[in-house]
């Protein structure tokens, strides 16, 4: 083989090796891309979640307080009822005890109560 032969031989390896490396190149720089897109949009549903996340976070605190102050009303509202169902206890029994020394009068006077009407229905 001659010299010249010999170095074209050379040359035209070194020129598939370079076109070659371009392709590898040019893969190299696609698969980047779509890698810096990839992450890019990922980070993106990321900042989504986090927003999603501390509205969530925001909606329970409130939700919390919520109920930290209806629980309190209700407490009241049940101290409040017990209240009057001890003041109705009272007046019931004042009502009977009442009841109880006009009936004792009006016997020991010989007094007989009207009759009540009688209730249509």
């Amino acid at each position: 083989m001659s010299e010249m032969e010999e170095l074209r031989r050379r040359v035209e390896a070194l020129e598939a090796e370079v076109h070659d490396m371009r392709e590898e190149q040019a893969a190299t720089r696609h698969l980047a891309v779509n890698s810096d897109r990839d992450v890019a949009a990922l980070q993106e549903q990321r900042r989504a979640d986090m927003q999603l996340m501390q509205a969530l976070r925001q909606t329970q605190l409130e939700h919390s307080k919520m109920l930290v102050a209806h629980g309190k009303v209700l407490e009241a509202h049940t101290k409040t009822l017990e209240e009057h169902s001890k003041l109705l206890g009272a007046l019931v029994s004042g009502q009977v005890a009442m009841m109880e020394q006009f009936q004792a009068i009006t016997s020991h006077f010989g007094i007989t109560p009207p009759e009540q009407p009688r209730e249509e229905g």
